[in-house]
């Protein structure tokens, strides 16, 4: 077992990315983004799994625009292409699978 603390940066600075875990069947990346901000469009080699932990977000998925809020969770097949923009304060978990 293992206990992860994610805490909330967003008072201190904006826009923060970053790799919570690593482990040998995944990794657990942390992204937190103020309302307005945005990570332009990308794509990665792995499937992976969007869970957003609080706030409302948009993804361009392949063109389509998909809303999400905290009940949501999206996945990704590899190398689809993605951007994402946050429509209020959002922390978002992404489970990238090896």
């Amino acid at each position: 077992m293992q206990k992860l603390q994610i805490a909330s940066v967003l008072a201190e600075q904006a826009k923060k990315m970053g790799k919570v875990l690593e482990h040998d069947q995944f990794d657990l990346l942390n992204v937190q983004l103020r309302a307005g901000e945005e990570i332009p469009a990308h794509s990665v080699n792995n499937t992976s799994i969007i869970i957003v932990r609080k706030g409302d977000v948009v993804f361009t998925v392949e063109g389509e625009d998909v809303a999400l809020t905290a009940e949501d969770v999206l996945l990704f097949d590899p190398n689809e292409k993605h951007s994402l923009k946050a429509i209020t304060e959002v922390d978002i978990l992404i489970v990238k699978l090896k």
